[in-house]
C-alpha cells in the first residue's frame, strides 16, 4: 500500500463510533443552510464535565461546545451508517471530521480548541429565543450549582439543597414551556439548553430521586460526562 493510501481514511468507523464532532465557526454555514439541522445538535455547557477527545479524559469545559448528537442509546455519530461504513453528510462534514486523521493527529489537535461555534452565534438574531437561552444559562449555570454543592470536604450534605432543587425545577419548567407554549420541536431542547440538569447533576455526585410524589437529592452518585 502506498503512503498516499495509508494516510487516507480506511472507513473503519472507529472515530465516528466514539461520538459526533464539535462544531467550529467554519461550520456555521452547514447549520445556517440546514445541512446540519439544529435538532441534530446538542450543547455541552461551560463548566460541564465532558470528555476531551484529545486529552483522553473528563474535564470541566472552559467554554461551551456544540456537537452533533449520537444515535439513540449510543455514542455513534448520528450521521454515521454502520452497514455501509459511510457518512451521511460526507460532502458537507464539519471541520473536525475533515481535520481528523487517526494516524496523524496533529491537525485535529491544532484546531480542536479554536474558534468554536456557540449558541450565541446561531441564535443572537432570533427575537426572544436568545433571551430565553441566556436567562437559562445564568439561572442554571454549572458554576452556580458547583458553588451550592460545595467541595464535599466536610463529608456532609450541602446546606443549599432547596436552592439546588429550585434550579432543577426551573430547568425542567423552561423546557416544558418551550415545547408546549412556544411550539418548539422537542428535539431542539438539548441544543437550546444543554442536557437536562436532572441527568447532568450526576457530575457533582448527586442524583435526583422521586419518592411518594416528592423529589429529593441523593448524594454519592457516580459521576458521568460526555
Amino acid at each position: 500500500m502506498s503512503n498516499h493510501n495509508a494516510n487516507q481514511c480506511q472507513r473503519c468507523g472507529t472515530c465516528c463510533e466514539k461520538g459526533g464532532p464539535g462544531l467550529h465557526l467554519q461550520d456555521r454555514d452547514l447549520v445556517d443552510s440546514g445541512r446540519i439541522p439544529l435538532r441534530c445538535l446538542f450543547t455541552l455547557r461551560r463548566g460541564e464535565l465532558a470528555r476531551d477527545n484529545v486529552k483522553g479524559r473528563l474535564v470541566p469545559l472552559a467554554q461551551e461546545i456544540i456537537k452533533i448528537k449520537g444515535q439513540p442509546g449510543r455514542w455513534t455519530c448520528l450521521f454515521y451508517h454502520k452497514k455501509t461504513r459511510g457518512c451521511g453528510i460526507y460532502e458537507h462534514r464539519p471541520l473536525e471530521c475533515r481535520a481528523l486523521n487517526c494516524r496523524d493527529t496533529r491537525r485535529i489537535e491544532a484546531v480542536y480548541d479554536t474558534a468554536r461555534l456557540t449558541r450565541r452565534d446561531l441564535l443572537a438574531g432570533v427575537d426572544g429565543l436568545w433571551d430565553l437561552v441566556e436567562d437559562h444559562e445564568q439561572r442554571c449555570s454549572y458554576g452556580g450549582l458547583k458553588s451550592l454543592v460545595g467541595d464535599g470536604s466536610r463529608g456532609d450534605r450541602p446546606g443549599q439543597e432547596a436552592a439546588i432543587l429550585e434550579i432543577l425545577r426551573y430547568d425542567a419548567h423552561v423546557r416544558q414551556l418551550t415545547v408546549e407554549k412556544g411550539g418548539m420541536d422537542e428535539r431542539m431542547l438539548d441544543f437550546l439548553f444543554g442536557r437536562p440538569l436532572a441527568e447532568s447533576i450526576k457530575m457533582f455526585g448527586i442524583a435526583l430521586k422521586k419518592e411518594s410524589g416528592t423529589y429529593r437529592l441523593v448524594f454519592g452518585s457516580s459521576m458521568s460526562g460526555r
